[in-house]
């Protein structure tokens, strides 16, 4: 090949490269779910539904100051806003668009936790966090959730 065909291809590999780099697509991905009671009493059925994809994950009972947690296959988070529902005290609470906060030191294309905090009076939030490489115990990921 003659110098200037290789300068040729060279050059565009250089740009085909650079376009590829510019269209990478950055996201984020879900893998777990923690739900964090941070009140002083039990709260039972504990739901969280997405309407827009029909999906829900439900935990029974979670006493104070603990957590319920489970992991699914990972998937793209779409900023779609999630229903939270649960009983304390024998009143039923509900937050219907409850929109998740994405993490301040967001790392694309590595797994998160989404973290729902319960709180007081019917109150709730909820983030993305990074999801730790290996599942710490209990009392390590309390820190984590506040």
């Amino acid at each position: 090949m003659n110098a200037q065909k290789l300068f040729y291809v060279f050059n565009l590999l250089v740009v085909l490269t650079a376009c590829n780099n510019l269209t990478e697509k950055k996201s984020i991905t879900v893998a777990g779910l923690v739900f964090y009671n941070d009140t002083t009493s039990p709260v039972q059925n504990v739901k969280l539904s997405v309407s827009k994809t029909y999906e829900m994950v439900a935990c029974g009972i979670i006493l104070p100051g603990k957590e319920c947690s489970t992991t699914f296959p990972q998937r793209e988070y779409q900023g779609n806003p999630v229903m939270i529902s649960w009983e304390q005290a024998g009143q039923i609470w509900s937050i219907r668009t409850l929109e998740v906060q994405l993490p301040a030191d967001f790392a694309a294309n590595q797994p998160t936790n989404a973290v729902v905090t319960l709180g007081k009076r019917g109150s709730a939030s909820a983030r993305l966090t990074s999801q730790p490489s290996a599942s710490p115990p209990p009392a390590e990921l309390q820190p984590l959730l506040k």
